[in-house]
């Protein structure tokens, strides 16, 4: 259900796509939506695994929060409720739909920075 893309191409949007790799952006957009769906230890698991392959765990500092979450509601998944999140509720189970607080998705990317 693309767990991460909603905030992983919304990354590859505001660098140019010229930053990061698709699934570097991916990668990250991963660690958010884990953030927020409640999945902290998950987050630091999948966080440890990205590491191994010398993925990157941070956005640049110089990519801005707000031109990030801006960009989501680009996504093919918006409606006319907001910009629609896959979340994780439990490894395994997967929904869509989660339509969420701009200042929770806000801190969910703001973290990715160093």
């Amino acid at each position: 259900m693309n767990l991460g893309h909603t905030i992983g191409h919304a990354i590859e949007t505001v660098t140019g796509y010229g930053r990061y790799l698709h699934g570097e952006a991916i990668g990250l957009g991963l660690l958010a939506a884990l953030r927020l769906s409640g999945q902290d230890e998950l987050r630091d698991e999948v966080a440890g695994k990205l590491a191994v392959y010398d993925l990157p765990l941070t956005l640049d500092a110089d990519i801005d929060t707000a031109d990030v979450l801006a960009a989501t509601y680009r996504d093919k998944k918006r409606s006319a409720a907001g910009v629609r999140y896959v979340l994780l509720e439990e490894p395994g189970k997967v929904t869509g739909g989660h339509v969420l607080d701009d200042a929770a998705v806000g801190a969910a990317i703001d973290e990715l920075h160093p």
